[in-house]
């Protein structure tokens, strides 16, 4: 999925799995993966820097720095298309998805905002340069191609390209991204083609902490303090067939702030039945729920998963607004 009326390339997707350790060493690259959002830039040719996300919504206006920064590195050239992840760095120096919702759906920043909560645009992949199409490029002129024209990683640098590494197992790997309290590490094969909007087995995303994607199905009050707002959030995530499937609850990693705010998205969005089709639905609802339109998706993160059981000591982390209800997948399917 792209879209060429606009110039907008959709993201190329990596596959959920184990490291790939079967294969010599030398055939894959290795990138550490950052707990951030998709943003994909296309700048040059004089022309005003244009951001959008996974999902193809346009959110230049929600990040005016990495416009302004994007225009002075790349201005001068013919168009240049990017593709990295908008993280914002915590007070230890590492990215925090909780922090970069503070500015994710903020259209447009205050000043105060925007020195509160800094972005930084890490860029791993090269599309066009100068009006040159490099997705039919192996990954690795891609990157070289990338390393003259973005700073390598630095302090301060609002655009940068984080390094990548080759030669080094799938175990040493996890360990870096372990030890650094990072979200896991991205396995992509040195030959590999760009294939927009493809979910591809040339890359390979293996995390630390398991985390996915769901749709909100439901909400049910808490107690005490909390029974006017949010108390859990019941999910769902569509199978391989586009059905929608009851997956479980989660009730911890909100702020207060963030229960006042879920009731009063999703009490836009009851309806009184299920959305979860009755040959699929499940029969153990809590009393209390509240069915809504399955249109608000939430990352958790998880310990396991299983058919039968759904999702077992789950946390919210928080809104996806750049990812679209009929992604929210099964982890299985990911």
């Amino acid at each position: 999925m792209s879209d060429p009326d606009r110039g907008l390339i959709a993201p190329m997707l990596a596959t959920l799995g184990a490291p790939p350790e079967g294969e010599s060493s030398g055939s894959w690259a290795a990138e550490i993966k950052y707990d951030g959002c998709r943003l994909l830039a296309s700048t040059g040719g004089h022309r005003v820097p244009v951001l959008w996300a996974r999902n193809l919504n346009v959110v230049t206006s929600s990040y005016p720095e990495l416009v302004e920064a994007l225009a002075d590195a790349v201005g001068g050239r013919r168009r240049v298309v990017l593709d990295g992840e908008v993280v914002a760095l915590g007070p230890d120096g590492r990215p925090s998805f909780g922090r970069l919702q503070r500015r994710m759906n903020m259209v447009r920043p205050s000043a105060v905002l925007r020195r509160l909560v800094i972005v930084n645009f890490f860029v791993f992949d090269l599309l066009v340069l100068n009006g040159k199409d490099l997705m039919s490029a192996p990954y690795l002129d891609r990157r070289a191609a990338l390393a003259e024209l973005v700073p390598a990683h630095g302090v301060g640098l609002p655009v940068q390209a984080p390094p990548h590494w080759l030669g080094l197992s799938g175990e040493t790997m996890l360990g870096v991204a372990r030890e650094t309290g990072m979200e896991g590490v991205v396995f992509k094969k040195v030959s590999s083609i760009y294939l927009p909007g493809r979910r591809t087995r040339s890359w390979v995303k293996t995390l630390i902490r398991q985390r996915m994607s769901a749709v909100v199905i439901a909400w049910v009050a808490g107690g005490g303090a909390q029974r006017n707002v949010v108390g859990s959030l019941v999910l769902g995530a569509y199978d391989d067939e586009g059905v929608l499937r009851y997956i479980g609850q989660v009730g911890t990693g909100f702020t207060a702030s963030m229960r006042r705010q879920l009731r009063d998205q999703l009490g836009e969005l009851e309806r009184p039945t299920s959305p979860i089709p009755s040959t699929s639905a499940h029969t153990d609802a809590p009393r209390g729920v509240h069915w809504v339109e399955p249109r608000v998706v939430v990352d958790v993160e998880f310990r396991e998963f299983s058919e039968g059981g759904g999702l077992r000591h789950s946390s919210y982390k928080g809104q996806r607004s750049d990812i679209p209800p009929e992604d929210a997948t099964l982890p299985e399917q990911r």
